[in-house]
């Protein structure tokens, strides 16, 4: 379960800023956090959105977050020992262009609190540490600086400090401690490898990657039952689908830092249809299939698509990441799958979302102020965040959010010139 997410010197982010999941003390809609049983200390969001004009940094926080997933998984590999590291510092700014990126993610796994820094340039690893945080207080797992480490001699690897001290000897610059340690099936590092590689991260780009990966699951008959249950709660014309593998395997080109969890090198292309229903003078007759992409609108196939990774993320209760989930369907359709994050009988097991949207329509009905996340650039082009609930602490929880952000009360809009355009001359 993830605590915060925070980068700094990355893409649009100048200066650090922080995803916080930790719930504020408000009292709105409660079904929408949770407290994790062994942590009764915390509480925290089922889902959080992120508003802001088009270009103010909302999908650079889900790239922030694919790139820390990919390096942590991938860097280790052998094929990437003389590659450079991908990393997009900010550059709108001279001192900033030379300085590393940071990333820090605070997480539970298996009953522990971690907390996980590490800067990096395109050449080399420049920091890592791993902190176990008991009772708030933090205590160095093991801390290094180039290629320089400090191993806790109490660690908690499960394994003999002389044996992970080997591995400090063979970790490339360019390779993450942790990504190696998961190599070598160190069992913390296995752990926390699997805890990122469990998240999935969906880009509104990757549309038919998603919808073959959700018409596979169709094969296993608890998904079939669960996400057919949704889409015939739906009011989408059909009441069911199906789905057949195509001979020839479908092979994406993908880079990596945007590809979800379940994309892989066998991954196969489907033909999906959807089961209608086919009348005579008001009677049924029979039952006919229609091809999801051709006949089907794209509000629609996306929708389809989406509900794999959601219903896969509920059930293991792990991390989800859309872009533009509202792009495309209806808001009743939006506020299905938000319903399903923040239900305590659908989301039994922690499952987190974190979306970009611009529809205002959950403002008002759906998500606490804690849970309204809003991304503006300053004129220096370097990307802010701030809740709703940080930005204006005193605010009614009846107030009218989505009038008011609409009027520009919370910022986060774009600030459009209020002049006629004149794209043409009147000679």
């Amino acid at each position: 379960m993830l605590l915060q997410f925070s980068t700094e010197n990355y893409l649009s982010f100048k200066q650090k800023v922080s995803l916080n999941f930790e719930a504020g003390t408000i009292k709105e809609f409660p079904e929408n956090v949770f407290t994790p049983l062994t942590f009764y200390d915390v509480t925290l969001l089922k889902s959080i959105a992120l508003y802001g004009a088009n270009s103010s940094g909302k999908s650079n926080l889900l790239k922030a977050f694919a790139f820390v997933r990919n390096l942590i998984l991938y860097s280790s590999k052998e094929s990437q020992s003389h590659e450079s590291l991908n990393v997009e510092p900010f550059k709108l700014s001279t001192e900033n262009e030379t300085q590393p990126s940071t990333f820090e993610i605070t997480f539970l796994l298996k009953d522990r609190r971690y907390k996980y820094i590490f800067s990096v340039n395109s050449k080399r690893v420049v920091s890592e540490y791993l902190f176990f945080i008991n009772k708030r207080k933090h205590e160095t797992v093991y801390a290094r600086v180039d290629q320089d480490f400090d191993l806790n001699k109490h660690l908690h690897f499960g394994e003999t400090k002389s044996k992970v001290q080997m591995l400090t000897e063979i970790t490339r610059e360019n390779a993450l401690f942790i990504s190696v340690l998961a190599q070598f099936n160190i069992d913390l590092g296995k752990n926390i490898c699997d805890w990122f590689a469990n998240s999935t991260i969906v880009f509104d780009a990757n549309n038919q990657e998603v919808i073959d990966y959700t018409a596979g699951l169709l094969s296993n008959p608890d998904f079939f039952s669960r996400i057919n249950q949704v889409l015939s709660n739906s009011d989408l014309g059909f009441t069911s689908v199906q789905a057949k593998a195509k001979e020839v395997a479908q092979k994406y080109n993908l880079n990596e830092q945007l590809i979800a969890a379940f994309y892989s090198d066998d991954a196969k292309s489907y033909s999906v249809q959807t089961k209608h229903k086919k009348f005579k003078d008001g009677t049924f007759v029979e039952n006919v299939f229609f091809d999801l992409m051709q006949n089907e609108s794209l509000g629609t196939q996306k929708y389809f698509g989406l509900l794999g990774p959601i219903i896969q993320a509920l059930l293991k209760g792990s991390l989800l990441f859309i872009d533009e989930l509202d792009s495309r369907f209806h808001p009743l359709l939006l506020n299905i799958i938000l319903k399903l994050f923040n239900s305590k009988m659908n989301n039994p097991n922690g499952s987190q979302l974190i979306f970009t949207l611009h529809n205002t329509d959950p403002l008002k009905k759906i998500l606490r102020r804690d849970q309204m996340i809003f991304f503006e650039k300053d004129i220096y082009g370097a990307s802010t965040i701030c809740s709703l609930y940080e930005k204006l602490p005193k605010i009614r929880n009846d107030a009218s959010f989505e009038k008011e952000y609409l009027s520009g009360k919370y910022g986060a809009i774009p600030n459009i010139i209020n002049t006629q355009l004149k794209l043409f001359s009147q000679d």
